[in-house]
């Protein structure tokens, strides 16, 4: 049987959107003859693609003709785990604010993590800023491994994502962020969804112990969105 059998009926002009998006989800700013041929494909029907997502604004132009995504990838990325009853950035904002420290919320693509909103905290300016859809693998830091631990029980796995089945957190230094530690909490959205919450820091300037009971609140928070949570 064939892979494209195995693999049952697709659209090939959406796998191919798809496929624009996650290469400019990088955050690389590219031309359209760049973008095709990062993708193998002609310029003329990379064109096509990014016409019509520049339309929905899933893409935005720059003055210089280079591509990026656009605010209704950002937009989308919120409608998918936010509801009536919480959103993602206030609970992000509370925790950065309680922990001092940046805090940072990411999702699984493929075999990386991508954070999909991130806020520093106040009182902090010398806290580290990390971009929207920043990205890296899965077994790179505290984040994806975090992810990891939501999910099935593997044979060969990370010894912090076992660890993190029991205690709930995962803690690493310079992974994925070099000069920084990240101690993370996996959650489940309502939908079933696979995330991750973190906190990230200067190396040595919070212990554990300091930043946990702000984290493991923030994540029932987003576990539990519908239950009341005192300030």
């Amino acid at each position: 049987m064939t892979e494209a059998k195995n693999r049952g009926v697709r659209s090939q002009t959406l796998e191919r959107g798809l496929d624009a998006l996650q290469t400019l989800a990088d955050g690389k700013k590219r031309t359209s003859q760049e973008l095709a041929d990062a993708l193998g494909l002609h310029r003329s029907v990379v064109y096509r693609i990014l016409r019509t997502l520049e339309d929905y604004t899933f893409v935005t132009r720059a003055s210089d003709g280079r591509y990026t995504l656009g605010t209704g990838i950002a937009a989308l990325a919120e409608a998918s785990v936010s509801n009536a009853e919480l959103r993602i950035e206030d609970v992000l904002d509370e925790l950065a604010n309680a922990s001092s420290a940046t805090s940072v919320f990411c999702v699984p693509q493929k075999d990386h993590a991508v954070v999909l909103a991130s806020v520093r905290p106040s009182q902090r300016s010398a806290a580290v800023a990390i971009r929207r859809s920043t990205r890296f693998p899965l077994t790179d830091g505290a984040p994806g491994l975090a992810i990891l631990a939501r999910g099935p029980r593997l044979e060969y796995e990370a010894d912090e994502v076992t660890l993190a089945r029991t205690t709930g957190v995962v803690h690493t230094k310079d992974r994925p962020f070099p000069g920084f530690e990240a101690v993370a909490s996996p959650v489940r959205l309502a939908d079933g969804q696979s995330a991750s919450l973190a906190v990230v820091f200067a190396r040595g300037a919070h212990t554990l112990s300091e930043v946990q009971p702000a984290l493991r609140r923030a994540a029932q928070r987003i576990e539990h969105p519908g239950d009341v949570w005192a300030v």
